[in-house]
Order: C-alpha cells, then structure tokens, then sequence
C-alpha cells in the first residue's frame, strides 16, 4: 500500500495543482468581471476590451486541458486585473480630493467636539 502511494504520489501532485490552478483562474474571471460590472463607465474602452479579451481566452483555455496554457491565461488577465485596480485607485483619489476641497462633503465630521463630561445623580445632589 505504501509503495502504491509513493508510485502514485507524483501524479497526485500534478492532479493536485491542476485542480487549484483552474480554482485560482476561474475564481480571477469572476472577480474580474465583477470589477468590470462595477466601475461600468468609470474604465476606457480600450481597457475594458483588454480585460474582456484576457476573460475570454482564460475561459477557452479552461475548457482545454492544458495547463500551462492556463496558467498563461490566468497571468494575463491578473494583469488585467492590476490596471483595472489602477482605474479603481485613481477614482478613489480623485474623490478624496474632491471631498478634500469641500469640507462639507466628509459628512459633516468637522462639527465634532471632544469633551469631558461627569454624571450627576439628581438624587444625591441635594444631601
């Protein structure tokens, strides 16, 4: 039995890293379309037709069986994903700055007063 496993322990390895390697790729597809769902019109074309051709292809090479093809797959469209964060980063900064030049607009958390207070006990207060 322990022989059997050692003769099979290398073919597990590659079955295993199959396994997780389309897990990975096909869990980047969702999130990048989920991404490219959300920031809609914020990404240029030629951006969104990057990632949308990176998705493709990844999901063409997970119906094949080659894995290294997969792997190819998965590191273009992580990069994909990469300028897509910059898009992401950039609008976060431009709001900021633009919350920045109206005080008003950070909802309203200069009006805050740090103090001291001390509870009195109306009861007691008279004795």
């Amino acid at each position: 039995m322990v022989k059997d496993a050692e003769a099979h322990a290398e073919e597990d390895k590659r079955q295993k890293d199959e396994v997780e390697t389309r897990n990975q790729t096909d869990s980047l597809i969702y999130s990048t379309e989920q991404t490219l769902n959300e920031l809609g019109d914020k990404v240029s074309a030629d951006v969104k037709a990057n990632a949308q051709a990176a998705i493709d292809k990844a999901k063409k090479a997970l119906e094949g069986t080659d894995i290294e093809d997969i792997k190819s797959a998965a590191e273009e469209l992580r990069n994909v994903g990469y300028k897509l964060a910059e898009v992401v980063y950039s609008d976060a900064q431009a709001q900021s700055a633009a919350g920045a030049g109206n005080p008003g607009a950070s909802g309203g958390s200069d009006d805050v007063i740090d103090a001291d207070y001390e509870v009195v006990d109306e009861d007691k207060k008279g004795n």
